[in-house]
């Protein structure tokens, strides 16, 4: 089991965090289209396969802490840290849901009177709530006190998110034609001035 420290504080608090994830998302769909877990013809699995991760996400620590597999004393600063990367993860993933509004679903989905929004976060990145979900389970991974997530969960889960932008980026351009290819064209995948 997680030792007598401050590692099974973090370790609760990371899925306390998660939960509160779990929460904002559903109160961030306001809407039928965005509450349906229908998938598009465009989705791909993409749905599925970030359902899986979310899944694997929650469950691993549990059995690797039983199993006693992987187990690191998670520093105070570390904690801290990640904690923090965990809340700045959730806020921009909040920020990104309330400025898509309506279009903001679950599943690859678009509608006829579909836009290019181009402001708040995605006025310099085009997938700047899978962002946020890529910082909550970085963060995640490292206060679960193991060192086979803290490895594990950043690859894992920017491998699940590229797969999704990759299916979404072409769902956009063809739904949103030559105002999605512009806005492509001027702004970045996930990180500013990076990538």
């Amino acid at each position: 089991m997680l030792e007598a420290d401050s590692s099974l504080e973090f370790f609760i608090a990371g899925y306390c965090l998660v939960a509160v994830f779990i929460v904002s998302e559903g109160r961030l769909r306001k809407t039928e289209g965005a509450r349906t877990l229908q998938r598009g013809s465009s989705d791909r699995g993409s749905t599925l396969l970030i359902g899986s991760a979310f899944g694997t996400g929650l469950v691993l620590p549990l059995v690797l802490d039983l199993l006693g597999v992987g187990i690191f004393s998670v520093s105070l600063l570390a904690g801290c840290l990640a904690l923090l990367t965990m809340l700045a993860g959730i806020a921009l993933r909040v920020w990104s849901a309330r400025t898509l509004g309506e279009y903001y679903t679950r599943t690859l989905l678009t509608t006829g009177e579909q836009r290019v929004i181009s402001s708040g976060p995605y006025a310099k990145i085009r997938h700047p709530g899978y962002l946020g979900c890529i910082l909550l389970w970085s963060g995640f991974g490292l206060l679960t006190g193991n060192v086979i997530l803290a490895l594990l969960y950043p690859v894992m889960f920017v491998a699940v998110y590229l797969y999704r932008i990759d299916v979404e980026e072409r769902m956009l351009g063809e739904a949103l034609g030559d105002d999605y290819a512009e806005y492509r064209s001027r702004t970045w995948k996930l990180i500013p001035f990076v990538y």
